[in-house]
């Protein structure tokens, strides 16, 4: 193996650095086996380096791999880790994740405050309002409009969240086409 190729390889494994080691080591056993094999081949290292890219680009796609293989956050630790991630793939990502995960978060608890005011004013609560426009809604509809209302504000939360999640994982298939494991030679 050249040097060119070890520092390659040195340079990819202190990029994966938040993974676990097992995986780390994985991921360049992985890479240096596709290198073993193209050279096995008759191609050049220096062929194979400049088809597998930018060691950074690399090093995101395992990392990707990685946190959607894991599986659903279970953690807070774990979300932070994944819209740190997503938010580091370029600035659309920037915008579009923060944004989608505000709209999906805000309106979620907002709908939940809405029927349990309608609730609770239909139970006889005073000082919770509800007008539409310049109407107010007699406390006999206050459940039934309540209901509405927040059905329609659960559906934009929850629309927020199917597209964040379409987002992350449309990210994820684009670093994963550019694993060697994922290639067709």
């Amino acid at each position: 193996m050249s040097p060119k190729t070890r520092a390659y390889l040195e340079k990819l494994y202190q990029l994966l650095e938040r993974m676990p080691e097992d995986e780390r080591l994985d991921a360049i056993r992985e890479i240096e086996s596709h290198i073993a094999e193209g050279v096995a081949g008759g191609q050049s290292e220096d062929a194979i380096l400049a088809r597998l890219g930018d060691p950074r680009v690399l090093a995101k796609a395992y990392r990707s791999e990685y946190i959607m293989e894991k599986g659903p956050a279970r953690s807070f630790k774990d979300v932070m880790i994944m819209v740190g991630f997503y938010c580091s793939t370029g600035l659309l990502s920037i915008i579009v994740i923060p944004v989608l995960a505000t709209l999906a978060g805000g309106f979620g608890f907002s709908a939940v405050l809405v029927l349990i005011a309608g609730f609770l004013r239909t139970l006889g609560v005073t000082g919770i309002q509800m007008n539409l426009g310049p109407v107010e809604v007699p406390t006999e509809w206050s459940m039934v409009v309540s209901t509405i209302v927040g059905g329609i504000v659960g559906g934009i939360a929850y629309l927020s969240w199917r597209g964040l999640r379409l987002y992350m994982k449309f990210l994820s298939a684009s670093y994963k086409k550019l694993l060697p494991s994922s290639r067709t030679a």
